[in-house]
């Protein structure tokens, strides 16, 4: 491996001498009527040959005397200068009328400008993402993305990670958008345990990360999100839930440049559940020290009782490294850049880490004035062991061990698992023990490879090919020791110990070709697209599962008993193929009416409904290029925009339009029916949405606002609804259920400071988005959605009305006037077994606010996220209660009467019977099995102001490195991630999602049932420019 990572630096080195001959350096300095521009981008016209002004306005850039620079900012006009002899060129820019003309990249890579679009597409900077430091990017754009929705699972390493734009429409299926980079479709999938052997055997709710999370955050040099459907047509069914465009860095030409950049990051968690450490183990009161129990209804401890820390034993300071080089250069003809990156992390949790090398080799190729192609590859390798989540989460387990008990203490002297209640199957693993003895852990492999060719015939015309692969393997393994509590507890299926291992190959190659025509008439700008695309899909797994080890930690399928080993096998395939088409006609450049269309055709759709068709159009009208409104010297621009497009959506699952024979696993093998009947009659599901908004700037862009209105409907949705057992199965596919999102944004931008020495900018990115079901499949009276059924009876589910994030449960019975009815016989409420609505997981209003200080070299900038509203289920909280560790059992001393009537037989006379039964939660155990209500768990109302990122960097000055041969930049910085919160809620992290990534519909949003808190993070690094 050392040896042909060698050989690549050993031939980008030579690629990189023979593209720097015949060429001088020009320098110089942009400026402005403000001083000096840091950030302007100068570009060899015609080439990839790119640079950037530092933060005193200076710049180098390696040209020929017969090229044309072309320097760009946002917010100024763009100028071109020739070369000529002069080797010094300073260029001052003057303040745009709008950032109207900005280049946006839209979808396959087309480029348009700001004032052509008729929809709303936000771009983020890579530099701004790499700042954060954070190991998944995705969690880098919560708050600086209006409209996006970023949820994280879980604080520790590897954890994957959801993005919504523009709120969920699915009922139970992907709500995520398409990840494109470089003009090629990716796979941001999370791995689900469902359709495994054994499936939900070890953790429904195991985490296995998304793949989004393999891109290096240091290789974007820009991301751009878009939301509607008119934005996202041309990509098809790929694309209905919107697209996150990734730009990747390419070579600058000039000097030879290699850039090393490092980050070492402590992580320290500090919000933990609060629990009591007044009352010992038992029952009725009485505390017996020789027997401990995980319920704490007993005696107080004794005072002579040490008591032990164990949340700080089990917790530590996570350690992370990242290291990453790069090389690059080129000239007009050729382009080569290598970045190789390492991350090492060891998680807040003892046991937890997660390791990634990601190698990435790119290249451009101006083969001829008409043909040019680039080219790359993206290898990462990554190993992650992690924590089981949900009712297997360590964390339940150390928040219930006897606070007079050392988990550190947690073999015998003769290696065996140390019991508190004297049987393994008595209490919950030891939490550090199964840490040791219960692994859990993923590995991924995957290779990214894509090739383009450009050809341009004429100055209007352009063709473009792009074929690339996404391939990866996925290994996992989950296994519970022979003497862990999951392998002795009564209702066990894996006595003795089991493991679950599991092979993945994924292959997803695309191809497209895209023709496009740009000529001017005159005012009138006629533009055309139209092009072709294909999607292979092949997702294989292998799948094992076996019980009762023969020797203790040999964690292998060999080392179970041959009678309980089961193998199961899926090789799934799928294609999709479009065509495409693209009108935009432009007017004097105020003026754009676009219209796309789409012609789609689904291998997951039946024969006769395979193919399907939908229409896109927006309209773009720059009014502040009008006469009347030039006059005005405060605006600087202004656009009104509208749009409206359909998406269609194939079914997600493949094999689904005919019932399947499944093989048998277990002894006697054959087939039997599958549990999802096949459904010969599906249709794709469509969904409509509107879009209206406004973009202004005043005072040459000091200040900007950006408005939008939407409203989204999706109709005839494919999904599974249960069925009759009379039918013989469970679940069948079908076309029905509406949901309606509909939602505004708002994007607000200002500099209130800028001179020579000092700059501030401020944005607020502000969201709100509701969905509402208006009707269900089948007719249903109600749909629910089983994986978010965690803990107790509390679940995701819909009624016609209801919102697509509601929560259901059971109260308790009632009479006609609304009183609780008490048992007469203890005096505790009576549970209802009727589902109803306790909750809203969405919030009312989301806002992220960014601030951006430079003071000379140096630069600030930090990050607010903020939310308002919407409830969470505390089931963490709950699970603590009903065992006697929740801080709310505190007055178990307290006798009390419990309100309500007596059902009696009179509950619903004029003259109930007034419930005066006390009743004393100290004897009577039952009392936290009973008389409580899962509506005392759904925390209301829930909001927050987290400090999500912040960053302070200084620039050496550019004299530092004036007579050095070697260096060109240095830089330090620290960063800080999740340093402070302040909410009301009262668990761990009001960010929650009690599943992982893989779940459909709003999927385990504002769900903690022993969730881990995102930590303190603490990063110090270093980049250096050689």
């Amino acid at each position: 491996m050392k040896k042909k990572l060698l050989l690549i630096f050993l031939g980008t080195f030579l690629l990189l001498a023979h593209a720097f001959a015949q060429q001088i350096t020009v320098t110089g300095k942009v400026t402005s009527s403000d001083g000096p521009i840091p950030g302007v981008s100068i570009r060899v016209k015609g080439s990839a040959v790119v640079s950037q002004t530092n933060n005193d306005g200076s710049y180098s850039i390696k040209a020929s005397n017969t090229n044309v620079l072309v320097f760009s900012y946002i917010g100024y006009k763009t100028v071109e200068r020739t070369v000529g002899a002069n080797p010094v060129i300073n260029v001052s820019l003057a303040s745009d009328a709008g950032n109207l003309d900005d280049v946006v990249v839209t979808a396959y890579g087309i480029e348009r400008t700001n004032r052509a679009l008729g929809y709303d597409a936000q771009t983020v900077k890579g530099s701004d993402i790499a700042s954060t430091q954070r190991d998944n990017f995705i969690n880098s754009l919560q708050g600086r993305v209006a409209g996006a929705t970023i949820t994280s699972t879980s604080g520790t390493p590897g954890a994957s990670t959801s993005i919504i734009i523009r709120g969920a429409v699915s009922l139970d299926g992907d709500n995520q958008p398409l990840f494109v980079v470089d003009g090629l479709p990716i796979s941001n999938n999370t791995f689900s345990e469902y359709g495994l052997v054994g499936q939900g055997t070890f953790n429904r709710t195991n985490d296995y990360g998304n793949r989004g999370m393999d891109i290096n955050p240091e290789e974007i040099e820009t991301l751009t999100i878009l939301k509607g459907p008119e934005a996202t047509a041309l990509y098809g069914t790929q694309g209905a839930s919107g697209a996150v465009v990734i730009t990747t860095k390419k070579a600058k030409a000039g000097t030879a440049s290699v850039s090393y950049n490092n980050s070492f990051r402590a992580e320290v968690p500090y919000r933990f559940p609060e629990v009591q450490t007044v009352y010992g183990g038992g029952a009725g009161g009485i505390f017996d020290e020789e027997v401990r129990t995980r319920t704490y209804f007993g005696a107080k401890y004794p005072e002579r009782f040490t008591r032990y820390d164990n949340l700080d034993a089990f917790y530590r300071t996570g350690w992370t490294q990242k290291h990453n080089a790069s090389i690059e250069g080129g000239t007009e003809k050729l382009s080569v850049r290598f970045g190789l990156s390492y991350t090492n992390q060891e998680g807040p949790i003892k046991g937890t880490d997660y390791n990634t090398v990601n190698a990435k080799l790119s290249g451009t190729s101006k083969i001829s004035d008409k043909i040019s192609m680039n080219a790359s590859m993206n290898f990462i390798s990554s190993k992650t062991n992690k924590t089981y989540k949900g009712s297997g989460s360590p964390m339940l387990s150390v928040l219930t061990w006897p606070v007079v008990d050392d988990i550190n203490n947690y073999y015998t002297a003769t290696g065996d698992r140390r019991t508190i209640s004297g049987s393994l199957g008595g209490e919950l693993d030891n939490p550090l023990w199964a840490m040791e003895n219960n692994p859990n852990w993923d590995k991924v492999n995957r290779v990214i490879t894509n090739v383009g060719f450009s050809y341009k015939p004429l100055s209007w015309l352009n063709f473009q090919a792009t074929a690339g692969a996404d391939v990866y393997a996925m290994q996992g393994l989950g296994a519970y020791h022979p003497q862990s509590y999951n392998a002795n507890v009564a209702a066990t299926s894996y006595g003795g110990g089991g493991i679950n291992t599991f092979n993945e190959n994924v292959r997803l190659f695309n191809g497209s070709f895209v023709a496009t025509a740009r000529k001017d008439f005159g005012k009138f700008k006629p533009s055309f697209v139209v092009g072709y695309d294909i999607s292979d899909n092949t997702d294989e797994i292998n799948s094992q599962f076996g019980t009762k080890f023969y020797q203790q930690k040999f964690y292998s399928l060999n080392n179970t008993d041959p009678t309980t080993q089961r193998v199961a096998y899926q090789n799934i395939l799928k294609r999709k193929m479009g065509a495409f088409g693209q009108a935009t006609l432009g007017y004097d450049d105020l003026l754009f009416l676009t219209l796309t269309g789409r012609q789609d055709f689904s291998s997951t759709l039946p024969i006769n409904e395979y193919a399907f068709f939908y229409p896109a159009t927006s309209l773009s009208f720059v009014f502040s290029d009008l006469p009347a409104f030039k006059k005005i010297s405060w605006l600087s621009s202004g656009k009104l925009r509208a749009s409206w497009g359909q998406s269609g959506k194939d079914a997600k699952r493949a094999y689904i339009t005919k019932t399947s024979l499944i093989p048998q696993t277990t002894t006697g093998g054959g087939f039997a029916v599958d549990v999802t009947l096949g459904n010969p009659n599906l249709v794709a599901e469509f969904t409509t949405s509107s879009e209206a908004g406004i973009d202004l700037s005043f005072f040459k862009n000091r200040l900007s606002a950006n408005f939008s209105y939407y409203h989204i409907e999706s109709n005839g949705q494919i999904t599974a609804p249960r069925l009759s057992y009379a039918t013989g199965a469970i679940l069948e596919y079908i076309n029905s259920g509406k949901v309606i999102n509909k939602g505004f944004e708002l994007v607000l931008k200002g500099t209130p400071i800028r001179n020579k020495d000092f700059s501030w900018d401020i944005t607020a990115n502000v969201t709100r988005a509701r969905g509402k079901i208006t009707s269900l499949p089948a007719d249903q009276t109600t749909f629910y959605v089983s994986d978010t059924w965690l803990f107790d009876n509390v679940r995701r589910q819909y009624v016609v009305g209801s919102s697509i994030s509601a929560l259901a449960s059971m109260d308790y019975l009632r009479n006609s006037n609304g009183d609780v009815l008490i048992s007469p016989s203890n005096g505790l409420p009576i549970r209802s077994t009727e589902w109803t609505q306790i909750g809203d997981t969405a919030p009312d209003i989301g806002l992220g606010v960014i601030n951006s200080f430079t003071y000379k070299n140096f630069n600030l900038s930090f990050l607010f996220d903020i939310r308002k509203g919407g409830d969470i289920y505390n089931a963490t909280e709950l699970y603590l209660y009903a065992r006697g560790m929740s801080k709310r059992s505190l007055d178990r001393e307290t006798p009390r009467i419990i309100k309500g009537v007596l059902r009696d037989g009179l509950e619903n006379t004029a003259n109930p019977t007034q419930n005066n039964i006390v009743v004393l939660p100290y004897i009577s155990t039952s009392y936290y099995s009973t008389a409580y209500n899962t509506l005392d768990f759904i925390e209301k109302d829930i909001n927050w102001v987290r400090l999500k990122d912040i960053t302070l960097a200084y620039t050496l000055p550019k004299s530092v490195f004036a007579k050095s041969n070697v260096f060109k930049s240095a830089s330090v910085f620290f960063t800080g991630t999740d340093l402070l919160l302040l909410t009301n809620y009262k668990g761990v992290d009001p960010s929650v999602n009690g599943l992982s990534a893989a779940s459909g519909g709003t999927g385990g949003t504002g769900i903690d049932f022993g969730s881990f808190g995102q930590p303190m993070g603490f990063n110090f690094g270093l980049r250096v420019g050689f």
